[in-house]
């Protein structure tokens, strides 16, 4: 059991915070993800990494592969596009689907070889395989002193 603080503000926000984990826990499938304020990243992927390669795959259901901009460096790729909204205006009884800009940085377990990353985009996934750098000696240099 968490101690609870005896400082009556300190009190008063570790009760917010507990109530707000049982609602969570206690309604997270009725009310559906993001329901109670939660940030839900956008595009959801996943990060592999292999004993050669970082494999990051990003669902990107209903975009062109025109609409979407990746940039690499050895330590993060960036994901970002824009998800342009329906337009017809209804009336949504339910909405967790998001629209709008969205940039997504995602670090690198390990240094990738940015001058060698494959992307690839089929039926709304994107999949961007980036080489590791095995010999991390190659990717700094020596500078000379004037």
């Amino acid at each position: 059991m968490a101690r609870i603080p005896k400082d009556i503000f300190e009190r008063l926000s570790y009760f917010q915070q507990e109530t707000e984990g049982l609602f969570r826990r206690l309604f997270a499938d009725e009310l559906g993800p993001g329901a109670l304020g939660e940030e839900i990243p956008y595009p959801a992927l996943d990060v592999v990494e292999t004993e050669d390669d970082i494999l990051v795959r990003a669902d990107l259901p209903g975009l062109a592969k025109e609409e979407i901009v990746l940039y690499g460096a050895p330590n993060f790729l960036v994901i970002r596009g824009v998800k342009e909204a329906p337009a017809e205006k209804w009336s949504y009884l339910r909405l967790e689907r998001s629209f709008g800009p969205f940039q997504r940085l995602v670090v690198l377990p390990a240094p990738g070889d940015s001058a060698r990353v494959q992307a690839s985009y089929q039926q709304g996934v994107l999949e961007v395989r980036i080489p590791k750098v095995l010999d991390r000696r190659k990717v700094h240099r020596q500078i000379p002193i004037e």
